[in-house]
C-alpha cells in the first residue's frame, strides 16, 4: 500500500525540479476574497530578491515591497484578473532587491480550480533584466539608425517583409519617391516605386534573397516616383533576421540625379575644353596658313590688277582678269573669316553698320543651309550704326541662325528670316532686364533691332526659363553643348544690349536683339574698319612721288610685284629678299631710304628685329610691318619695336599707297622705340 505524498514531499520534488532551471518557483493558494497565501518558494528566491526562501515564507511582503508602487498595483491587478478568469498569467515588472539593485522580472502562472473553490497557482518568476536591457538597446539602436537615415540627404531606405509590404519608409524615401511615410506604410513596394515592367523581376529577386539568405548585388536601377516620372538610383537590397519580427528586407537607394547632372556637366566642360583646344589649334593653323596663303593671293591679285591697268577695258582679256580679281577677293575674304571665327583676330569695338554683318553672315549661311530651307533677309537702309565688335556680331548672328535652323521641321518647308530695322525707344522691359546691367545709360530715341525668326517647333515656358543657361540644351546627348545661346547672352551683356524671345509650342520662335544706336552714320559696307577716314587714292599724292622706299620680304614673287607697283606709283624702291643684307647695305650707306616696309615672318631675322635695327640707325625714318596674319601678339610688340604701322596682306596698289602716305606723314617726327 502506497502512502499518499505529503506537502513536504511535494516541496522536496519542487526543489529538485527548480535546481535544474533558472528562476524561482512559487505556489499560491488564492481564496475567493482575493486573499493570496504563499505555500512554497524555491531556494532561487535569494538570486532574484536577495532574501532566503524561509524569510520570504515568514514575511511575504519582502517579495513585493521592493517594487514601485504603481508597478505593485499593476502586478496585483493582472495576477488576480488571471486567477478569476482561470487563464494563464504573464507579466513583466520592475523591483529593487534587498541590495538595492534594479531588476526586471517576468512571471507566468496557470491557476487550477480546487474543490473548495480556491485556485492553486504555480508561478515561475525569472530575472529578465539583461533581456530587457538588450531589447531596449536594440530599440534605441534602431531608433538611432532611423534618425540617422532620416537625416542623411540623398539616401532613401525602405523596409519591407517577404510579402513586399512596406514596414519602414524614411524621410529620404519621401523626398525621392514622393510618398509620405503614412501613404507608404502597409502598401506593396510594387505599387509605390517599382515600374510595371519590373514587377516580375523584382518579386523574383526578393524571393531568391529570402530563400537563399544572400543579399542582392547592388546596381543602378530606374525606379518610379509618385508622379510617374523615372528616377535613376543606385540600389542595394539587404535583409536582417529579427528574433521577434522574423525576416526583414531593406532597400537602400542613392539618388543619382545630382551625380548624373554633375557628370553631364563635367562631360560638357570636357567637350567645351576639347572644342576650345580645337579652336585654338585651328587658330594657330589658320595663322600660319593665312600668312602663306595671303602671300600667294597678294601675287595673284597684285599682278591681275596691274595687268588690268595695262589692257583696254574692251579687251577680252580684261574680263578674265576681272574674274581673277573677283575670285582672289573672295579667297581673301574667306581667309579673313577663318581668322575671325577661329578668334585669332584682335577684338575691337568700333562704329559699324550691322547690315554688313548680316550680308557677310548670309553669304556663309547660304553656302551651308540645305536647299529645303528658305532664308529671307530684310535690312532697312535707315538703320543707324552701332558700337560693336564685328567678329562678335558675326558670332551672335550665326549662333542665332544655327539655333533657328536646328529648330526647323525635318519635313516640309522650313523658313528662316533675318530682319534689321530701326527701333524707337528702349527695348521691351523684360528683355532689357534680361541682359543689360541694372545701372545703364538711357536708350536713345532711335535704336537698332536685329531679329532672327523661324517656323520651327517653338518652345514651352519651362524651356524659355532656362534658355540662356550654360549647358542647357533640348537636344539629345552628344548633339549639343548648350553653349551657343549662353555665348550670345554673354556677348550681348558685354555690349549692353538686350534680347527678347517670343515662342510657343508649334508657333516657331523669334529672337530680337536690341542695340543702342551709335549716333553717327557709316556706309553700308563698312564692316572691316578702314584705317583712314577717306577712300584710298588710285594714285599716290603728288608730294609722295620720288620717295625712296626700302622694302624687305623673303618672298621673291611678292618683291617683284611690290617693286612694279611702287615704280608705277612714282616711288624709288629698294627691294631686298634677305633682311640681313638690307640692314648691312643701310649701315654701309649703299642704300638710302625715306621710309621702310618689311615683312614680319622671315628666316634669319624677323621684321620686328629689322625694325629695331633700322630705328636705331635712323630714328627719324618710319618703319611699317606687313603680314598675311596680324596676330594680337604682333600688335602688342610692334609699338615696343618702334613700328609705326601694320599693313595687312594682300595689298592693292591703293592700299599700299595709302599706307605709304601714312608713313610719310611721320617723317622727321621720330617715335620712341
Amino acid at each position: 500500500m502506497t502512502t499518499p505524498p505529503t506537502d513536504a514531499d511535494d516541496h522536496r520534488l519542487l526543489d529538485d525540479i527548480t535546481e535544474l532551471v533558472p528562476g524561482a518557483l512559487l505556489r499560491y493558494r488564492v481564496h475567493a476574497d482575493d486573499r493570496a497565501e504563499l505555500l512554497y518558494i524555491s531556494r532561487h528566491a535569494m538570486d532574484i530578491w536577495g532574501v532566503t526562501a524561509e524569510a520570504a515564507l515568514a514575511d511575504e511582503s519582502l517579495l513585493w515591497a521592493t517594487g514601485n508602487r504603481q508597478d505593485q498595483l499593476e502586478l496585483r491587478h493582472s495576477f488576480l484578473q488571471a486567477v478569476r478568469q482561470r487563464r494563464v498569467w504573464w507579466h513583466e515588472w520592475r523591483i529593487k532587491d534587498a541590495q538595492g539593485r534594479s531588476k526586471w522580472l517576468r512571471g507566468t502562472a496557470k491557476p487550477l480550480e480546487q474543490d473548495d473553490g480556491t485556485a492553486l497557482c504555480t508561478a515561475f518568476i525569472m530575472d529578465v533584466t539583461e533581456s530587457i536591457r538588450a531589447r531596449a538597446l536594440e530599440s534605441a539602436g534602431e531608433l538611432r539608425h532611423r534618425h540617422i537615415f532620416d537625416r542623411v540627404p540623398g539616401i532613401a531606405v525602405q523596409g519591407y517583409g517577404p510579402d513586399l509590404v512596406v514596414t519602414y519608409w524614411n524621410a529620404g524615401s519621401e523626398r525621392l519617391y514622393g510618398f509620405t511615410a503614412d501613404e507608404a506604410l502597409g502598401r506593396s513596394m510594387l505599387e509605390l516605386m517599382v515600374p510595371a515592367h519590373m514587377h516580375a523581376s523584382f518579386t523574383a529577386t526578393v524571393q531568391h534573397m529570402v530563400q537563399t539568405r544572400t543579399p542582392v548585388v547592388s546596381g543602378v536601377q530606374w525606379l518610379q516616383r509618385k508622379d510617374g516620372s523615372a528616377v535613376e538610383v543606385h540600389c542595394s537590397e539587404v535583409f536582417m533576421e529579427h528574433p521577434e519580427r522574423g525576416m526583414e528586407c531593406f532597400c537602400i537607394d542613392f539618388d543619382l540625379t545630382e551625380r548624373r547632372a554633375a557628370e553631364d556637366h563635367r562631360l560638357a566642360l570636357e567637350t567645351q575644353l576639347r572644342e576650345s583646344q580645337k579652336l585654338e589649334a585651328l587658330g594657330t593653323l589658320a595663322g600660319g596658313v593665312a600668312h602663306d596663303f595671303n602671300n600667294i593671293l597678294a601675287a595673284i591679285l597684285g599682278n591681275a590688277r596691274l595687268a588690268l591697268e595695262d589692257v583696254r577695258q574692251e579687251d577680252p582679256a580684261a574680263i578674265s582678269l576681272q574674274e581673277i580679281v573677283k575670285a582672289g577677293d573672295r579667297a581673301r575674304d574667306l581667309v579673313r573669316r577663318i581668322l575671325s571665327f577661329s578668334r585669332r583676330q584682335v577684338l575691337e569695338r568700333r562704329v559699324i553698320a550691322l547690315a554688313s554683318v548680316v550680308d557677310e553672315s548670309v553669304r556663309l549661311l547660304r553656302a551651308t543651309l540645305p536647299r529645303s530651307v528658305v532664308l529671307r533677309v530684310n535690312c532697312d537702309p535707315d538703320t543707324p550704326p552701332v558700337l560693336a565688335d564685328a567678329t562678335q556680331m558675326h558670332q551672335v548672328l550665326l549662333n542665332l541662325c544655327t539655333n533657328a535652323w536646328q529648330a526647323l521641321p525635318a519635313e516640309g518647308r522650313g523658313v528662316m528670316s533675318i530682319e534689321l530695322r530701326p527701333h524707337l525707344g528702349a527695348p521691351p522691359r523684360w528683355a532689357t532686364e534680361d541682359t543689360s546691367p541694372p545701372t545703364r545709360d538711357a536708350w536713345p530715341a532711335v535704336n537698332v533691332c536685329l531679329s532672327v525668326s523661324d517656323n520651327g517647333s517653338g518652345m514651352d515656358a519651362p524651356t524659355l526659363a532656362h534658355l540662356f543657361e550654360p549647358f542647357f540644351t533640348t537636344k539629345p546627348p552628344g548633339e549639343g553643348t548648350g553653349l551657343g545661346l549662353a555665348v550670345v547672352h554673354g556677348i550681348l551683356r558685354d555690349h549692353q544690349a538686350a534680347i527678347e524671345v517670343n515662342s510657343a509650342p508649334g508657333c516657331g520662335s523669334t529672337f530680337s536683339v536690341y542695340f543702342r544706336a551709335a549716333g553717327q552714320r557709316v556706309p553700308h559696307a563698312e564692316v572691316e574698319p578702314a584705317d583712314t577716314g577717306r577712300a584710298p587714292p588710285a594714285l599716290p599724292a603728288p608730294e609722295l612721288v620720288g620717295k625712296r622706299i626700302l622694302y624687305v620680304d623673303d618672298d621673291e614673287q611678292i618683291n617683284h610685284l611690290i617693286e612694279r607697283m611702287l615704280r608705277r606709283g612714282g616711288f624709288e624702291p629698294s627691294v631686298y629678299r634677305h633682311p640681313r643684307e638690307a640692314l648691312s647695305d643701310v649701315r654701309e650707306g649703299k642704300v638710302a631710304y625715306d621710309l621702310a616696309i618689311t615683312d614680319f615672318a622671315m628666316p634669319g631675322m624677323s621684321g620686328l628685329e629689322l625694325a629695331r635695327a633700322l630705328r636705331a640707325l635712323h630714328p627719324d625714318r618710319p618703319v611699317a610691318i606687313t603680314s598675311g596674319f596680324i596676330a594680337e601678339e604682333l600688335r602688342r610688340l610692334a609699338p615696343l619695336a618702334g613700328v609705326a604701322d601694320l599693313i595687312a596682306k594682300p595689298n592693292t596698289c591703293e592700299e599700299l599707297y595709302t599706307a605709304i602716305e601714312r608713313l610719310a606723314s611721320r617723317v622727321c617726327r621720330p617715335t620712341t622705340p
